[in-house]
């Protein structure tokens, strides 16, 4: 039987030496090894979690957040969630207490992540444990935390229905996003009409199926291209499409630039 992602190992959380942050704004550092799962949890403090090589999946109850390189997710305070990655990734979160996320979102979101932001990153995981709020660091820190607040969105969201029929459905094409089965086929294997399904896709996703599983297969094509050396039409195979020109044409549509161009410009 092939193992699935929720057959991963689990790993423990990187805890801080008293049990949660000592500053407003702190940064934590981990190496995340391929096929493995930082187990579901939650904390009262926001996290931006951030990837700089390799890709991560940020799972809530509510939906799968997919991070390539340049990437990050806001996770607020109290938010139930998972990370994993499918071949490794270098993570870095940086815990936001709740004093300071007044001007933050409430949700999770995807969000870009600009030089700036990246620098001040690299130049907190510097900064000692315990340094002075009121320091230069201190500083240092506030701007990272107003720098998150203003990152622009990006859409690499995908909601996961509630719905046990629509949960199986999203459940198989995420192991399989080749699958090419019809919501109709869909349907007679769930035990509901197609027109019961599109619904239910439409009210607990806010999109259609098709939408759905589009969504799906971008995500793991940009996972792939920063991942491994797969050519662009093993990926396009491997998720579904028969024509790779089409699989171009839908991720330039998506992401303003071929999948070619976009492994190149991850590969520094």
């Amino acid at each position: 039987m092939q193992e699935t992602r929720h057959d991963w190992p689990r790993v423990p959380l990187i805890v801080f030496p008293e049990g949660k942050p000592i500053r407003p704004v702190s940064v934590l550092y981990r190496q995340l090894q391929a096929q493995t799962v930082v187990a579901a949890h939650t904390h009262n403090w926001g996290q931006l979690v951030y990837c700089r090589q390799g890709a991560l999946d940020v799972i809530t109850p509510a939906a799968r957040y997919l991070i390539p390189p340049d990437r990050a997710v806001w996770v607020p305070p109290n938010q139930p969630h998972e990370i994993s990655s499918l071949y490794g990734a270098e993570l870095t979160s940086i815990n936001i207490l709740p004093v300071e996320t007044a001007d933050l979102a409430q949700e999770c979101l995807v969000l870009e992540v600009s030089q700036l932001l990246r620098e001040l990153i690299q130049e907190a995981l510097k900064q000692p444990v315990d340094y002075d709020w009121h320091s230069p660091a201190g500083r240092l820190f506030r701007t990272l935390r107003d720098q998150i607040a203003v990152a622009p969105q990006a859409p690499l969201y995908l909601p996961l229905p509630v719905d046990s029929r629509l949960r199986n459905i999203c459940y198989q094409l995420e192991e399989d996003p080749s699958l090419q089965h019809t919501l109709s086929e869909w349907g007679t294997l769930v035990g509901a009409s197609e027109r019961t399904l599109q619904r239910l896709f439409q009210k607990e996703a806010r999109m259609t199926f098709q939408q759905w599983r589009q969504q799906l297969r971008l995500q793991v094509a940009l996972e792939r291209l920063v991942t491994s050396r797969d050519s662009v039409t093993m990926i396009a195979a491997d998720i579904g499409y028969e024509s790779t020109s089409t699989f171009i044409s839908m991720f330039q549509k998506y992401c303003g630039m071929t999948p070619g161009e976009y492994r190149k410009s991850k590969s520094g």
